[in-house]
């Protein structure tokens, strides 16, 4: 039951969520900017059932990780390889791998506000939805290397592929209350992060010396998604009343005052990008196709980021310069000046090491998955909505700026341009969030 304290309750509750515990569960109306936004309805007890749910979803985040950081980044090389044997040269390979990844945030881009909506009839079927899209991803690409498609509609499962990524961004949605109480579990859980940084590494080993590794390890990465789809059916369902229109969201994504929440997801959508997709095709060149060596570099970077980077904020704040802008901003671009200049596997693990452990820590991405999501995926409202766009905004515009830099430019030039936008807009991503 909710009592009325008069016409300034809402404003009182700026950016906050007010919860009306009903008999059989609770009731969450979300506030910003001293309006309603809407309500969340959470099924099931409410302590029982949030401990059991955070549980499951913790065991679904495991797994979904797991395959993810062990096949993501391999199933886009995969294509790029494709691309490079169907035709042999570096830069059409690179602009139609770039053109595909920009087609699969074009999806996500489009979808979400249609997704968002379906949270109305429960989040945790959603979220079922989105994580068959990534196992029939995955699927439809090792399809496109087992010879089940005639040489002129081979490009039918890579797109199908791409398609498949961009819906699994838009509906893989975490209910926020459950994600909460499960986030204390994994932060305490080292070991399963560690598991999850083996992944690339035990990826790459087994596409080395599996014979059909490229096929084969695309579909047992399915198999454990498929598998962490199981967890899903023992969370609590989410209800989310998402209530912008279709077009009334893209409306709000260009109002003055979601400038500064647009803005810079946009600016994180840009440097994600060429964090996530552009940099492990960099690496894969650099180890000269090594499929194991790329496995051992992001393995080893990620066993040392998961080590070091307690440490070395505990240093920091120690000597009061966690909150220096100024050293932010240089541990924010000097990475991406460092990979310019890199040449080699021992050089790759130092910039990632250094980049990994002293950058801020952004909210939404997750390196050891190559993914990224506004709000970690987890708060859904319309603001979230509006960001998770604008992600997929900025990664588009950088895919389009990289084919047009490869086009126009030699292959070293083009990245190097990539990897100094990816800089600046760090650099303004850090100034900008300071300041606001």
């Amino acid at each position: 039951m909710l009592t009325s304290h008069g016409p300034g309750l809402l404003a009182q509750c700026r950016g906050r969520e007010l919860h009306i515990h009903t008999g059989i569960g609770t009731r969450t109306v979300l506030v910003h900017n001293g309006t309603s936004m809407g309500t969340r309805f959470a099924q099931g007890p409410e302590t029982g059932g949030l401990f059991a749910s955070a549980q499951a979803l913790t065991m679904h985040r495991f797994l979904l990780r797991f395959a993810l950081a062990g096949v993501n980044i391999f199933a886009w090389i995969f294509v790029f390889q494709f691309f490079y044997f169907l035709e042999p040269d570096l830069t059409y390979a690179f602009v139609r791998t770039t053109l595909l990844y920009a087609l699969s945030q074009m999806i996500t881009c489009l979808a979400t506000p249609l997704t968002a909506r379906l949270l109305r009839g429960g989040a945790r079927r959603v979220l079922l939805w989105g994580t068959l899209f990534v196992g029939a991803a995955f699927v439809a690409l090792g399809t496109a290397f087992e010879g089940f498609w005639n040489i002129v509609y081979i490009g039918t499962p890579i797109a199908a592929f791409a398609l498949s990524m961009g819906l699994y961004r838009a509906l893989y949605w975490i209910p926020y209350e459950v994600e909460v109480s499960a986030e204390g579990r994994k932060k305490s859980s080292i070991f399963g992060e560690i598991m999850i940084a083996l992944a690339p590494l035990l990826g790459g080993l087994f596409i080395v010396g599996a014979e059909r590794g490229p096929a084969w390890i695309l579909y047992i990465g399915a198999g454990i998604v498929l598998l962490s789809i199981v967890p899903i059916f023992y969370m609590r369902d989410m209800h989310e009343k998402f209530m912008w229109k279709y077009r009334e969201t893209f409306v709000h994504l260009f109002r003055i005052e979601n400038r500064t929440l647009v803005l810079g997801s946009f600016l994180e959508g840009l440097s994600g990008a060429a964090l996530l997709f552009f940099w492990p095709l960099v690496v894969f060149l650099i180890v000269d196709s090594s499929y194991g060596m790329l496995g051992v570099i992001l393995s080893l970077t990620f066993l040392i980021a998961i080590l070091m980077r307690g440490t070395v904020r505990r240093f920091m704040r120690r000597l009061g310069l966690v909150k220096s802008r100024a050293l932010n901003v240089v541990f924010a671009v000097t990475p991406w000046l460092f990979r310019i200049a890199v040449g080699g596997p021992l050089a790759i693990i130092l910039v990632d090491s250094y980049f990994y452990t002293t950058t801020p820590r952004r909210l939404g991405v997750d390196p050891f998955a190559f993914e990224q999501a506004a709000d970690a995926g987890s708060y859904v409202d319309e603001y979230t909505a509006l960001k998770e766009i604008a992600l997929a905004l900025g990664r588009i515009v950088i895919s389009f700026a990289g084919v047009a830099a490869l086009l126009l430019m030699s292959i070293p030039a083009a990245l190097a341009s990539i990897f100094l936008i990816a800089g600046l807009t760090a650099a303004v991503g850090v100034l900008w969030l300071r300041t606001q």
